[in-house]
């Protein structure tokens, strides 16, 4: 069982080289040709001195700015209800086919504490293709008051939605912003940082690749009868303005006794930018939970149709105790 966690802008542009203007007007065309030339070389000039500023930062810095960013961030997406479109497929063993199930859900953040990222409400509303319920905005017409009784009936959807996961794994870590509470503020003195390499994938080529292990106990992110599960992934980060474009996180689950199976959980999760709502917003998530027995789930989540919503909570019971993201 997998327990959540206790708790800009798009990246900078590399200066194009218009070189398309040489030869382009018929008067004082050597001087357009230097003009064009001058042009190129300022650009190649502010490149250079901008890839040796990069050069020289540490780790700690793109973490701390990346710190800023999720700080903002958490808010700001706490505003956004989106679909999710989900995936699920369970592999036993001795089964030549796996059991396959497509959930599409609406899927709620929300950010219930000063002191906490965010928990996640999934309420499906469609299972393979047939309508269990209408589309209705249950979650965030929840949330458009300030009740104390948004959260307890966003938990009983959230628990009604859980049913239908495949697999023996519970979790609660499977919501896309998950990995982002370990770059909170508070939280980034728990982990130890290394930066990998530079680019992530073809659209993300000046971003850090940064890895980290979370290296304090106990941990934010427990297991069965609350043992510590030490986290550890990598984020694609853009250096300059600290936005997060990918995260991945590692979790390993020890066995205990017969009931509970030894299990490696692996989600990862990438971010595209927005622009009608102006954010890095997350676009797919990728799960697996292996066991050593061999059953394993994998599953896939795509999230669109983003809207945004007024949103104010009081919560007066502890925000960890919210089954985020059903089983």
């Amino acid at each position: 069982m997998l327990v959540e966690p206790r708790p800009g802008s798009g990246p900078e542009r590399p200066a194009r080289i218009l070189t398309g203007m040489l030869g382009f007007e018929r008067l004082g065309a050597g001087w357009r040709r230097a003009g064009a030339l001058v042009v190129t070389v300022a650009g190649c000039l502010a490149g250079s001195v901008h890839a040796t500023q990069r050069a020289s930062m540490t780790v700690d810095e793109v973490i701390a700015r990346a710190s800023a960013y999720v700080e903002v961030y958490v808010t700001a997406l706490s505003t956004v209800v989106m679909e999710e479109d989900y995936r699920q497929s369970d592999f036993r063993r001795g089964r030549s086919n796996p059991t396959r199930i497509q959930l599409r859900s609406e899927f709620l953040l929300v950010r219930l504490g000063e002191d906490s990222a965010w928990s996640g409400f999934r309420d499906v509303f469609e299972v393979n293709g047939q309508r269990v319920r209408d589309r209705q905005d249950r979650l965030a017409s929840l949330f458009l008051d300030d009740t104390t009784t948004a959260v307890a009936l966003a938990r009983r959807i959230v628990e009604e939605s859980s049913r239908y996961n495949l697999g023996d794994t519970s979790r609660t870590f499977n919501i896309p912003t998950y990995a982002l509470s370990y770059l909170l503020p508070s939280n980034t003195r728990r982990f130890r940082f290394e930066r990998e390499g530079i680019g992530c994938g073809d659209d993300h080529a000046d971003a850090w690749d940064i890895r980290y292990v979370e290296t304090e106990t106990p941990t934010l992110t427990r297991g069965f009868q609350n043992i510590s599960l030490p986290s550890a992934g990598t984020f694609c980060i853009d250096p300059d303005e600290g936005t997060v474009f990918a995260t991945e996180v590692t979790l390993n689950h020890p066995a205990v006794g017969r009931d509970v199976p030894a299990t490696e959980a692996v989600a990862d999760v990438r971010f595209t930018h927005n622009a009608g709502l102006g954010l890095w917003v997350p676009t797919e998530m990728r799960e697996r939970y292996s066991q050593r027995s061999g059953a394993r789930t994998s599953s896939t989540a795509r999230y669109g149709n983003y809207r945004k919503f007024s949103v104010t909570t009081s919560e007066d019971s502890d925000p960890a105790d919210v089954p985020t993201g059903g089983r």
